[in-house]
């Protein structure tokens, strides 16, 4: 599996399940989204089965999946991108994933960033701006500080991906920071037509 190199866009989906939301990943799909990470406040072995089952098998590769799931389930040949929280960045939970498998994990200080280059090929760097869909989640430093004491750009071994408050307004900061790609939560599911709104940021960047 290869990563794009060009400026990404994921998407993440709401924390909670809402009617026909595999018809909403497959339209993002469809619509050229990066990658779709499947997070859920409350986490269901069935609903990320469900989504697997639902979503045309072209595009397993561009969905995120939590460890818990992979490990519940011993896939083999799984083709998605397995996600390890902060507390699953264990040396023995690496060795149940094989060694070409994409994994992505999450960060809130770009300290760790570096930290993770032996495995990890995208990292989710959040909050880059006030959260929309977390009231008063704020960054501890803004986007420019950030970018003159880190510079994302700079190193290109693996994908820093921005995350927190990215909407239609700002997405263009968050390019010429340097990130990778961005992820999109808030601004797509606070969205009447999440879809269209997810295009419309996608023409932005392109």
């Amino acid at each position: 599996m290869s990563i794009e190199k060009s400026f990404q866009l994921f998407v993440i989906t709401q924390p909670d399940n809402f009617k026909d939301e595999e018809s909403f990943i497959s339209q993002l799909l469809e619509s050229g989204v990066s990658g779709i990470y499947l997070r859920k406040t409350n986490y269901s072995s069935a609903y990320i089965s469900d989504i697997l089952k639902s979503v045309d098998t072209k595009f397993h590769h561009k969905l995120i999946i939590p460890f818990s799931f992979y490990d519940e389930n011993s896939f083999q040949n799984i083709k998605s991108i397995i996600h390890f929280k902060e507390k699953e960045r264990t040396k023995d939970n690496f060795f149940k994933v094989p060694t070409d498998t994409i994994l992505s994990t999450s960060i809130h200080d770009l300290n760790e960033w570096e930290l993770l280059a032996h495995r990890f090929k995208i990292v989710f760097y959040s909050p880059v701006f006030e959260s929309i869909s977390k009231p008063n989640y704020k960054p501890k430093i803004s986007l420019e500080e950030l970018t003159t004491n880190h510079k994302p750009q700079t190193t290109n071994f693996k994908q820093l991906i921005a995350l927190g408050g990215i909407n239609e307004q700002n997405i263009l900061q968050v390019k010429d920071a340097g990130f990778n790609g961005a992820a999109l939560l808030g601004s797509i599911w606070k969205s009447d037509k999440p879809i269209e709104n997810f295009k419309k940021i996608k023409m932005i960047i392109a």
